[in-house]
């Protein structure tokens, strides 16, 4: 059987061959790139957070990554610390066409001599322009189309209260936190125009959604936002 991307690259962790940059591509038929991401860190890990793992995303705040970025003073920081438990240390930067000028200038050198145990993703559209230099010294690779995966819808049918939500996200069998909210937020925005009660439970399911979303992309334990469901 024909192995699949994850597959090969895993296959390639497995014999240390594994390289230090690659660029993600996609398109608008591809896997959403977080739900790709979190699928292939299964292969390593089944945990959600792990210390090995660093994802990097812009703030809503954010048109660009720049030099006095929080999350790539926080992916410096990361570099400097050696695996903890896997061989070896993965990075995805999403987004990563939003790397301004100055910043791919300065990041150069630091892309040129990642250690052999750091793996670095820069995950970009496919019609989106990366800085040449770093292009040129990344393997690119491409995000398959949906169509050739298969990812499970949750059902959220009786989910009313935020607590509700918290046990559906407990439970595990849920590959992808984005994927699941995601999901969520749709299904409760078609529940909102049912009737004005439906509404205020949606409301209220979709606020904490928010926050939870927010919180996760600055990289917080999930424990620490699963509090949100109880604040």
């Amino acid at each position: 059987m024909k192995k699949n991307l994850q597959e090969i690259l895993f296959q390639k962790y497995q014999d240390k061959n594994l390289a230090s940059l690659y660029i993600l591509n996609y398109d608008s038929k591809s896997v959403d790139p977080s739900i790709w991401v979190n699928d292939f860190l299964t292969q390593f890990t089944k945990l959600s957070d792990h210390p090995d793992v660093l994802k990097i995303f812009k703030t809503e705040k954010e048109n660009e990554y720049k030099v006095d970025s929080a999350s790539i003073a926080l992916f410096l920081k990361f570099l400097n610390y050696k695996p903890l438990q896997l061989e070896k240390k993965f990075v995805f930067i999403f987004d990563a066409q939003d790397i301004s000028t100055i910043l791919s200038n300065k990041l150069l050198k630091v892309f040129e001599e990642l250690d052999s145990n750091i793996c670095l993703f820069l995950i970009v559209p496919d019609n989106a322009q990366i800085l040449a230099t770093v292009a040129s010294r990344s393997i690119k690779l491409q995000i398959p189309p949906m169509e050739n995966a298969n990812y499970q819808k949750t059902d959220f049918s009786g989910i009313k209260t935020p607590q509700d939500l918290l046990a559906l996200l407990k439970t595990g069998g849920l590959e992808d936190e984005k994927a699941f909210i995601e999901q969520a937020i749709e299904h409760f925005l078609t529940l909102s125009k049912s009737s004005a009660q439906s509404f205020q439970e949606a409301h209220e399911l979709l606020a904490v959604l928010s926050e939870y979303e927010t919180y996760s992309n600055f990289n917080n334990s999930k424990l620490s936002r699963m509090t949100r469901f109880f604040s």
